[in-house]
């Protein structure tokens, strides 16, 4: 299977006001193996902080498990800067794995998935662990709840991520809310999102 995922984000927050943009893009090879690509940008307004951007370069091996199950390793190459929490700039390497499953509640289709990575990036090391769940509970509408953490104490960064999604010729279109939770800090803002299946 092939996709595209975009997000862009408007943030507010201790650091200031900005612009945050993440497209992610998938390419099945067959037999379980992957290739993905994600660029991550951020553009600060009327700051002193810098604008960032960054790239992750993977490929991924999945194994079923049962009819719905999944589980899926990933090794990935790293450039430019992370994002969220502290400065880390450079290249590196990130390794992980997932686990998910598709389900039937009421009658409609969702999933659960989780992840578990460390990253080494210009001299940082950082664990990275994901949550994320959703459900399509209307024909053609889907609702998704994430939670994301990276690093952990003080410099770590935890975050939360709701979005309701409609289907409409193929694209998916939707409109979410993403906010700081860990309390080391604070920023949160509206997201647009959008994804292709082919």
């Amino acid at each position: 299977m092939q996709q595209w995922f975009a997000t862009i984000s408007r943030e507010r927050g201790d650091f200031g006001e900005a612009w945050r943009a993440d497209d992610f893009s998938e390419f099945g090879l067959g037999d379980g193996w992957g290739v993905n690509i994600k660029l991550e940008s951020e553009i600060r307004i009327g700051s002193t902080y810098d604008d960032k951007s960054g790239v992750r370069l993977g490929v991924q091996k999945a194994f079923g498990l049962g009819d719905r199950g999944s589980i899926a390793i990933q090794a990935s190459v790293l450039a430019g800067e992370s994002l969220d929490g502290i400065e880390c700039l450079g290249e590196g390497y990130e390794v992980r794995a997932a686990l998910g499953t598709s389900f039937q509640l009421w009658g409609r289709e969702g999933f659960v998935n989780a992840e578990s990575g460390h990253r080494v990036r210009g001299g940082c090391e950082r664990t990275v662990t994901e949550l994320a769940a959703g459900l399509n509970f209307a024909p053609d509408w889907n609702f998704t709840l994430k939670v994301w953490n990276e690093g952990g104490g003080e410099a770590g960064v935890t975050k939360l991520e709701t979005s309701v999604m409609r289907d409409i010729w193929g694209v998916g279109v939707g409109v979410g809310w993403r906010e700081e939770i860990s309390g080391n800090f604070e920023e949160k803002g509206w997201v647009l999102n959008a994804r292709v299946r082919f």
